[in-house]
This record gives C-alpha cells, sequence and structure tokens, in this order.
C-alpha cells in the first residue's frame, strides 16, 4: 500500500493489527517493539541537532577567518605586484626617453652643417 503526502501513516495499532493475522499476536509485537526502538536510537534529539549546529558554526567561523586572511595575503601580493609594475614602467619609460634622446642627438649631429 502506497501513502500520498495527503493520507496519514498508519499508526503503530494500525500496523499491529495488519501485521498479526500473518504473523502472530506475539511476533507482531515483537516486529513492532524492535523498529520502534530502532527508530528511537536513530533519531535526533535536539540536543543533537544544537551540538551539530554548534559545530558547524565554529567551522563557519574558522572558514571565514581562513578566508579572510587568505584575501589579505592576496591583497598585500596585488599591492606589491603594482609597485614593482609602476617601479619597471618608469625606469622603461626613462630607458625609452634616453635611447630616444641619444637617436635624436645623432641624427641632429649629423645633419648639422660643420
Amino acid at each position: 500500500m502506497r501513502y500520498t503526502l495527503s493520507e496519514s501513516m498508519p499508526t503503530v495499532l494500525e500496523l499491529y493489527e495488519k501485521l498479526k493475522p500473518r504473523l502472530g499476536d506475539e511476533e507482531a509485537r515483537s516486529l513492532l517493539e524492535f523498529i520502534e526502538t530502532t527508530v528511537e536510537r536513530r533519531a535526533a534529539t535536539k540536543e543533537d541537532l544544537h551540538r551539530t549546529e554548534s559545530a558547524l558554526k565554529e567551522d563557519l567561523r574558522r572558514t571565514e577567518s581562513a578566508l579572510s586572511e587568505e584575501i589579505h595575503n592576496v591583497r598585500a601580493e596585488i599591492h606589491t605586484v603594482k609597485v614593482d609594475l609602476l617601479k619597471w614602467s618608469f625606469a622603461f619609460s626613462v630607458g625609452a626617453i634616453a635611447v630616444l634622446s641619444g637617436i635624436m642627438f645623432t641624427l641632429l649631429r649629423s645633419y648639422t652643417p660643420r
């Protein structure tokens, strides 16, 4: 028998009444008691859920802290790279100006009358 969401699940008494003719009185009772104790042992208590929630929150805090530290390190590295790029671009510009000045000086010297 399949149950849809709109139908309610059978109660323990209803299951007992259905199993009793097939299994017998003692066997049906034993089976249902076994199922009940197994479900109770495996069911999460509020305390279990609270411990799990606390552990997850602590893991989240540690992850956020590690991520924040990593972001800080990446920003520092980006800053260092920016400074290096600025130094090299300035050095390249000065070098290019020096080379162009030398070429212009040589050209002007070679074309001026003596």
